[in-house]
């Protein structure tokens, strides 16, 4: 038998506009659709909404569209808060309510990990804060407009290197805000603003940390600006040029977990951009592990130790596993100055077998792992291996919770409970954190 390729239709050209009704949102805020059948996903659209869509994108199984006009507009839909909203990149989903928002990121949660075990799981209430005001970190854009002569900070424009100047950013911390609208007076003053590249800012618990990137070398006046501005606004002042990063001002940054941790970081390491839901999650994970002072844990893709250093104050012994050299150091750093003598801290290659790593002969008896977006697949199998009693997941991709939950349920392990963590409200992005169990 001889199979010909049929080529998947395409809509024809005439018809990259058409009308259509609204069916349902998905998690990441888009408006569902059907169109000849295929499953069609709309920015800006609500369900029930009658908008005319403008064809981004076919693919053979679905497609992605804007809405060019909204013909009936549903009565749920809210203006945004953010002046920015329709230009900026970085939050899509204001037009949404957010109880909206956060119902349809938990259905689909849900309903991904009900196709792999339909019985036996505990659905846990969302794990929720502040719907504005809620990010401590932020990184700002600069351009300098040789012909206008005029600096620009701010976020990327969706879908374009463009920057949309901003005054306020109603996502970020209010401490952040205070600093952002001074900025570009302290900025424009500098004698090579080509030179500069981008600002990250941290509202870290004892003050904010201000990093400042650019290429070549500050003048003296420029640095003098800098620091006279570091002083003025309490800062923790950061400088990066093409070689290194040197904190020039102010103690070093930190945050405060419960039980009286102190986490140290530079302005670079990667922490939890949402200080409350990192508090939250860790209660969370710590009740559903049910941590017991004879415990073993062992904690992967643990960074500066964020879960590895409060298990540590209720078992007997913990262990942290990272992949960076330096964040294991400053994770060794943090439990000594926390006085955590019963956790240890290793660097090891998790996409390789480690099943002959001194570490991993330890009688592990829960685990709790926090990995990339890209999830943990390479290290599951050898995970299993250890046949710890409970594997508590924490994701930010449901995508690969769903891949790598699939490997636990063959290996024996089944889900015990689930939770939506609405770490990041007005974007697409879904965290969560599972709890799975092995079976007797």
């Amino acid at each position: 038998m001889v199979l010909l390729y049929t080529p998947p239709q395409k809509i024809n050209k005439l018809q990259r506009e058409m009308e259509v009704e609204i069916l349902d949102l998905d998690y990441q805020g888009l408006g569902v659709a059907k169109i000849q059948g295929k499953t069609w996903f709309v920015e800006n659209a609500l369900p029930g909404e009658k908008v005319r869509i403008k064809i981004k994108e076919e693919k053979r199984q679905f497609g992605l569209a804007t809405t060019k006009k909204i013909l009936e507009a549903s009565a749920q839909r809210q203006t945004p808060k953010c002046q920015y909203a329709s230009q900026c990149g970085g939050c899509q989903n204001q037009h949404i309510p957010v109880e909206m928002q956060r119902e349809a990121k938990q259905k689909a949660l849900f309903r991904r990990l009900l196709k792999l075990q339909p019985e036996g799981i505990e659905f846990m209430p969302m794990i929720v804060g502040e719907a504005f005001g809620y990010r401590r970190r932020v990184r700002l854009s600069m351009l300098f407009d040789g012909k206008l002569k005029r600096l620009e900070i701010g976020f990327r424009q969706k879908n374009s290197a463009q920057i949309v100047h901003i005054e306020q950013c109603e996502v970020i911390e209010p401490a952040l805000n205070k600093i952002l609208s001074k900025l570009t007076a302290l900025l424009s003053r500098f004698s090579q603003p080509k030179n500069l590249g981008h600002i990250e800012l941290v509202a870290a618990d004892n003050g904010v940390a201000m990093l400042l990137r650019y290429s070549g070398k500050l003048t003296e006046n420029d640095r003098t600006l800098l620091l006279d501005f570091a002083v003025r606004e309490e800062l923790m002042l950061f400088l990066q040029d093409d070689e290194k990063t040197e904190q020039i001002y102010g103690q070093p940054p930190f945050y405060q977990l419960a039980d009286n941790l102190q986490l140290q970081f530079d302005i670079r390491d990667f922490i939890q951009v949402n200080s409350l839901l990192n508090q939250r999650m860790i209660t969370a994970a710590l009740d559903w592990l049910d941590v017991q002072k004879q415990d073993h844990v062992l904690d992967l893709f643990c960074g500066m130790g964020n879960f590895t250093l409060p298990l540590s104050r209720r078992v007997k012994s913990a262990v942290g596993i990272e992949g960076i050299s330096a964040m294991v150091e400053k994770a060794k750093a943090n439990a000594e100055r926390n006085q955590c003598q019963n956790v240890q801290f290793y660097r090891a290659d998790l996409d390789q077998n480690f099943a002959d790593e001194v570490w991993a002969t330890e009688p592990f008896n829960k685990i709790l792992l926090d990995p990339p977006r890209t999830g943990a697949a390479f290290a599951l199998n050898a995970l299993c291996r250890l046949k710890a009693e409970k594997i508590l997941y924490v994701s930010c991709n449901p995508a690969t919770l769903v891949r790598d939950a699939e490997i636990l349920l063959n290996s024996d392990y089944r889900v015990k409970k689930v939770a939506m963590i609405d770490m990041f409200p007005h974007t697409g992005h879904l965290e969560s954190i599972t709890l799975f169990e092995k079976q007797s």
